[in-house]
């Protein structure tokens, strides 16, 4: 189970992961400048990868016989040395009339009309509050510390590096088997698995999920008992510190059960939760812990307010941990601005259940025993129900009065981060209006707008675009167009893939040297690529997506967000309108020059 170990020097592996994170971090200064822990052996991937980072130009394969197959080689080879040299005039797409940063847009899978929504509800984290970087090294040591000490772990543990924000990333799934940490397409095959810090050889990876009928797909029930999502931020310290203690063991060449480790990771974690441990900490240091401007978010709020919209607020977490952040970010007075606010909800189960709301003592934290017939706007409610919620707000009323006007599932709109703690329920059973604060979307539209990214996609495309043409020209017009190819036709084409593989997997390390993007997963060592398991959750499960709900405030509260036409198309309508490259890779005299 264990991956293939590579020849290759470890310290060629750091010196190149270095160079792409050294770079990166010389275009965008003001972020974290991520310190490697000690490299793995260099996979075939991440040799991929160097190859497209050390090329200045680019040779494609010739064909032996084909002239015609040839001119449209060398005209694409043309055309992307030009783009290398900076010399092309290849345009990176249709433009977006839109005055915002692409990082603070508003994304809409949906029809979204900010105007018909009458209710508006946030999460708290991740949503209403952001959390620094330093919040995951905490739960890494606190969870870190929890195997130490209630799970009886060596005590060397405690000398593990700590969180590695370069490690992983959100969307992952961990196999309970066999400790994996697995990224999945969006019909649900293994693309990626690690295995501690090394990466599991593709063969192998095929080989474990191999269904009976060799689909390389589990059953949806064997799936269900086999691989824990990680879909929120939170969830990357998970990985990381399971990565780190199964790497402890192989190194050692201790023995272990994965699923015990599994089992008690998860465990170590969600101690370091429920133990109020992790609260505790935040809240006697909240300006390590918490990002500090609230004005952006006190004047969305207000705006909506304004508006004549309902406010509310239903977390997980407790009151105390929600209070003393929402204070440190909007002030005494945030109460005044919700309508109703819910802690300690436990959703998904919230979304369910059928519990009755208790009240929380603003001045203690003491949970009261009175039933609960209404809300007041002065109080704080926990546990509950979504139905109960709808009931006590009058949301069901078949008469609509000036005070309890007449609101449905559609007018109501509930914006988290977390997709199936936060939001499938929510629209899937009650109709909900659903957003997502994707904090990736900052960073991956910052690198992607990047002359680095830019350069190295225009260059897959020619390669890809080129693959495709390629094959119209193995056939003269008297030969058999559904003949088999030639030897050397295959050739040509394993040639480009592999070629493009090589700038895939760079574009991959560019955003995560292990895993890649978390919206999009590379198959085949980077010859095939697709949309993510969890970008097809986003889409399927949430009307519109963005980094963070201060975003909203940069539109009118009447705003409404249209979807792109080719995100609900199929390949036919817009194949001939999403490609930047079909026009100028006209395989003619012209272009040569």
């Amino acid at each position: 189970m264990m991956s293939k170990r590579d020849a290759s020097s470890p310290i060629c592996h750091a010196a190149f992961v270095t160079l792409i994170w050294l770079s990166w971090n010389a275009m965008f200064p003001n972020r974290l400048l991520f310190v490697l822990h000690d490299a793995p052996p260099v996979t075939r991937h991440l040799r991929c990868a160097r190859r497209a980072f050390e090329a200045s130009s680019i040779q494609l394969p010739r064909h032996p016989t084909n002239a015609k197959t040839n001119k449209l080689l060398e005209t694409a080879e043309h055309l992307a040395n030009s783009v290398l040299t900076n010399k092309s005039v290849l345009s990176s797409g249709a433009a977006v009339n839109d005055p915002f940063d692409l990082e603070d847009r508003v994304y809409a899978n949906t029809y979204v009309n900010l105007g018909s929504a009458k209710v508006v509800g946030f999460d708290y984290d991740y949503t209403l509050v952001s959390y620094k970087p330093a919040i995951l090294h905490l739960i890494y040591d606190l969870a870190k510390e929890q195997l130490v000490s209630k799970f009886k772990y060596p005590k060397e543990l405690l000398d593990l590096p700590g969180y590695d924000p370069n490690f992983a990333i959100r969307g992952l799934a961990v196999d309970l088997d066999n400790a994996w940490i697995c990224m999945l397409t969006l019909r649900y095959r293994v693309s990626i698995a690690f295995f501690g810090r090394e990466r599991v050889d593709p063969m192998i990876v095929r080989q474990t999920y191999r269904s009976e009928t060799g689909s390389g797909i589990l059953p949806p029930e064997e799936r269900k008992k086999r691989l824990k999502p990680l879909n929120d931020l939170f969830s990357t310290a998970e990985a990381c510190l399971l990565a780190d203690v199964v790497q402890w063991f192989r190194s050692r060449n201790i023995p272990f059960d994965p699923r015990s480790v599994v089992t008690d990771v998860l465990g170590a974690i969600t101690q370091a939760h429920v133990s109020g441990q992790l609260h505790r900490t935040v809240g006697h240091d909240l300006e390590r812990y918490i990002e500090p401007d609230g004005q952006k978010l006190l004047q969305l709020l207000d705006r909506f307010r304004s508006a004549g919209k309902k406010l509310m607020l239903v977390s997980n977490s407790p009151f105390e941990f929600v209070n003393k952040g929402m204070v440190y970010v909007c002030g005494e007075d945030w109460r005044s601005r919700f309508d109703v606010v819910v802690v300690s909800a436990g959703k998904p189960g919230f979304y369910t259940g059928t519990r009755p709301f208790r009240e929380v003592s603003t001045r203690t934290g003491r949970i009261k025993f009175k039933p609960i017939t209404s809300f007041s706007a002065d109080e704080v409610y926990c546990q509950g129900s979504i139905g109960e919620l709808v009931r006590l707000m009058g949301w069901t009323k078949s008469h609509p009065t000036q005070d309890r006007p007449d609101i449905d599932g559609s007018n109501i709109m509930y914006i988290g981060d977390s997709l199936f703690a936060d939001l499938v329920d929510a629209r899937r059973l009650y109709g909900w209006t659903t957003g997502a604060i994707i904090r990736e979307v900052s960073h991956e539209t910052a690198i992607q707008a990047s002359r680095k990214w830019q350069t190295a996609w225009k260059v897959l495309q020619i390669l890809t675009l080129c693959g495709r043409e390629c094959q119209t020209t193995f056939f003269s017009p008297t030969a058999d167009p559904c003949g088999a190819y030639s030897q050397a036709d295959t050739k040509i084409l394993d040639d480009l893939e592999s070629l493009a593989a090589d700038w895939r997997s760079y574009l991959d390390a560019l955003l995560n040297p292990n895993f890649g993007s978390i919206f999009r997963a590379s198959r085949d060592n980077g010859q095939t690529a697709q949309p993510s398991l969890f970008a097809r959750c986003l889409q399927r499960h949430v009307d519109f997506y963005t980094s963070k709900v201060e975003n909203l405030g940069l539109y009118s509260t009447d705003h409404r967000f249209y979807p792109a036409d080719y995100s609900i198309g199929v390949l036919h309508e817009v194949l001939h309108l999403t490609d930047p490259v079909s026009e100028a890779l006209n395989w003619n005299e012209t272009q040569l020059e």
